[in-house]
């Protein structure tokens, strides 16, 4: 018989289980690990996991609470996913009892059943098939709905509404033991597949990368498709899944941001019928449990999704699809600091399934290890569609007047564009009116109160707004320093050029496209049917419109700042500007009507813009690594930062430096570990407290690790945090 004495996570950030007693009733029950229970913790009841029984030889102690309601009947979670959480939590020393809560949505996590929603429905009982109708002369509507019942089988509270019966009817007739209540779920998705056939060609790489794929379904292989932008990456997993499918398995295909939803969504429709579905924030929590638990029975084959869509539980996973691999978003950079691409890797591995990892742009550490032979590499080097790649042209600024951030050339080819009836995308990853807001009397700036950077200045409506903690002031109409009353904005933002590009180009259509324009539910799936349309318009947007998007009639793309980020103090800063302007570039000419892109820079001469006028990203991505393996940067050893944040930033500093000493004093630091800090953070304040730093590096990630847990055991004394909250993030990707 299971013992009384039972450990269970708790969503808390604490290492250890809880340990709880299972009172009598149930203590024949055999739990099974991952079964959701409300546990007393405090003076809180939370919902908490069970994990196992706890060892006999523990002592039995009268303090031990009591569990107060077990939840599930069973797991909701498999063997696969509940070890995929146990190395989650190890690999990112995070708290396992608080990782776990991400493989459930919401609606779960917050207690509430496991269910699609349920309709009210009617059906007639044993005694009232048998009941002599004569008996309801004087209740006719009750007459009706009986007889009702008897012929058409059970109905629904809406469908008999439908027919004219009441609730107050049903009621009668309950009450009389003639028809009784059932709730039965609603199905989310027909029990169906379509069987709708592609009728696009492939091309012959496309050709050869599918079979490739297809060929290691049942593997752990992880491939990297890697192809210029419009080469036809999305029809190459499409094709695999369309054969993944037709063996009775899922997909499961990840995306770097909601505004990419939309579009794969309404393109894997085409193919696969209402048995696909998308996850993410955007949705409310009773959509989400739905995909959730639809993707966990089976009913659905194919979940699109964003970052947390990897802890989604499918019933038989065939294959996992990284799209756009190489983005940051993948990266959570708050709390559980995981990567959605590199927990793909390694559920894949523990499912014994295939990795799709695709990007025109490929990361720094997938390039490396596709050309070191872990991965296997598949390459699309033209166009699928057949058309040119876009023709690159800088457009030297020194010395040139501009307009809103134009130059005269660039105006004019927006123009003639236009008039072609062309559509036309201008990028500038800045979001807001004005970069920040000056005083003409003294040079007083707009500044954060609360971090070290300037308030943006927003124009509809008109405000101050931090980019960093998102607080928000009013315009300022007098100057806090002087007391004048003449300001200027300083710096140009998308709704600048979005104002200026109405005025300039009053006969045709401006949208502004970033996530302060696509606030409200199907924004951008609204914005995506004018562009579908395919009029002459501009599109004005920051990095949302440079991912993945198809826009057949943009031939021009206009970089108004191609320069940003080059000088960057994070090492990865290069290897960014230049994703982010191929991915950009990549949006014109897809089509039939060939694409230009006209790049504005004060810096035409160096090294890194004349590779990307090349147009030739894998040149340029294998200089990089080239560079990291000459200085041991990532991915040639491992890095782990350890952050500390406080309202004192001496109190940061000097917690550091006491986790520094402690580290010093261990066996386990050894000559292979290089330790870098304390040191500021890039952006010492933000949100009000005060950042500083420890870097860890070691070409070992065994010894990383190991370290690692050794300073864990430090970080959870209470003394020495409480003051100071820290964070450890492993595998960083930024420095911010």
């Amino acid at each position: 018989m299971p013992g009384d004495l039972i450990d269970v996570l708790v969503p808390v950030p604490l290492l250890e289980k809880f340990t709880y007693k299972v009172p009598k009733g149930n203590q024949k029950r055999k739990l099974k690990r991952g079964v959701r229970l409300k546990v007393p913790f405090g003076n809180r009841i939370l919902i908490g996991i069970f994990w196992n029984y706890s060892d006999s030889s523990k002592p039995k102690r009268a303090s031990y609470k009591f569990i107060k309601e077990i939840l599930d009947e069973d797991a909701l979670l498999d063997k696969a996913l509940l070890d995929l959480a146990d190395w989650s939590s190890r690999y990112y020393h995070y708290p396992l009892g608080e990782v776990i809560t991400y493989f459930f949505p919401p609606s779960l996590r917050k207690g509430k059943e496991a269910k699609f929603k349920e309709s009210t429905y009617w059906k007639v009982t044993d005694k009232g098939d048998f009941f002599d109708l004569s008996e309801l002369k004087r209740a006719p509507s009750q007459r009706e709905g009986l007889v009702l019942l008897r012929e058409k089988g059970d109905l629904s509270q809406k469908s008999l509404r439908a027919y004219g019966i009441s609730s107050v009817t049903l009621n009668n007739l309950y009450k009389k033991e003639l028809i009784q209540k059932i709730s039965l779920e609603q199905l989310p998705v027909n029990s169906h597949r379509i069987e709708a056939i592609d009728k696009k060609k492939l091309t012959s790489e496309q050709n050869i990368s599918v079979q490739a794929i297809s060929g290691e379904f049942g593997n752990d292989k992880t491939f990297l498709l890697n192809g210029v932008t419009g080469s036809g990456k999305t029809e190459v997993y499409l094709r695999c899944i369309r054969k993944l499918v037709d063996q009775g398995k899922q997909a499961l295909v990840l995306i770097p941001e909601i505004g990419l939803a939309p579009q794969a969504e309404r393109r894997f429709k085409e193919l696969f019928g209402d048995r696909v579905a998308s996850f993410h924030s955007a949705k409310n929590e009773r959509e989400r449990l739905d995909v959730w638990l639809g993707a966990q029975r089976g009913l659905y084959d194919i979940v699109i999704g964003t970052r947390s869509s990897v802890f989604i539980p499918m019933k038989n996973l065939g294959m996992i699809v990284v799209d756009e691999e190489h983005d940051a978003s993948f990266k959570q950079t708050e709390r559980f600091r995981y990567s959605a691409r590199d927990i793909a890797l390694y559920r894949a591995k523990l499912s014994k399934i295939p990795t799709l990892l695709a990007s025109a742009t490929p990361s720094v550490e997938s390039m490396s290890n596709a050309l070191n032979g872990k991965y296997q590499l598949l390459t699309l080097k033209q166009r699928a569609t057949g058309a040119d790649l876009p023709s690159f042209v800088p457009l030297d600024l020194k010395g040139k007047a501009l307009k809103e951030g134009f130059s005269e050339q660039l105006l004019e080819e927006i123009g003639s564009e236009l008039n072609n009836n062309n559509q036309v995308l201008i990028f500038l990853n800045r979001r807001g009116f004005a970069c920040s807001m000056i005083c003409k009397s003294c040079g007083w700036i707009s500044h954060c109160d609360r971090c070290d950077a300037h308030m943006t200045v927003h124009s509809n409506p008109s405000h101050l707004q931090c980019h960093h903690c998102e607080h928000k002031k009013p315009l300022y109409t007098i100057c806090p320093s002087c007391q004048h009353n003449e300001f200027e904005s300083y710096g140009i933002g998308t709704e600048r050029i979005e104002d200026y590009l109405k005025k300039k180009f009053r006969q045709f259509p401006v949208l502004r496209i970033d996530s302060d324009s696509t606030r409200q539910k199907d924004s951008f799936k609204n914005y995506l049917k004018i562009i579908d349309e395919g009029k002459p318009l501009i599109l004005v947007g920051t990095q949302m419109l440079a991912k993945g998007h198809h826009f057949p009639e943009v031939t021009l793309v206009g970089i108004l700042d191609a320069d940003s980020g080059i000088f960057s103090a994070d090492f990865r800063g290069s290897e960014r500007v230049a994703q982010l302007i191929t991915q950009v570039s990549g949006r014109a000419g897809r089509e039939k009507k060939p694409g230009k892109v006209i790049l504005q820079t004060y810096c035409q001469e160096h090294p890194q813009i004349e590779e990307l006028l090349k147009g030739d990203y894998e040149t340029f991505i294998k200089k990089i690594i080239e560079d990291r393996a000459s200085t041991k940067s990532p991915p040639f050893s491992f890095h782990v930062k350890l952050q500390a944040e406080s309202f004192n930033g001496l109190l940061s500093r000097d917690f550091l430096s006491s986790c520094l000493d402690y580290l010093n004093k261990s066996q386990l630091m050894n000559k292979d570990i290089k330790t870098v800090g304390p040191l500021p953070s890039l952006m010492e304040k933000k949100s009000g407290v005060y950042r500083w730093e420890i870097s860890l590096f070691s070409s070992s990630r065994k010894s990383l690790h190991s370290l690692t847990d050794h300073l864990q055991s430090f970080l959870y004394l209470p003394k020495q945090t409480r003051k100071v909250r820290w964070s450890i993030d492993v595998d960083p990707i930024s420095t911010m």
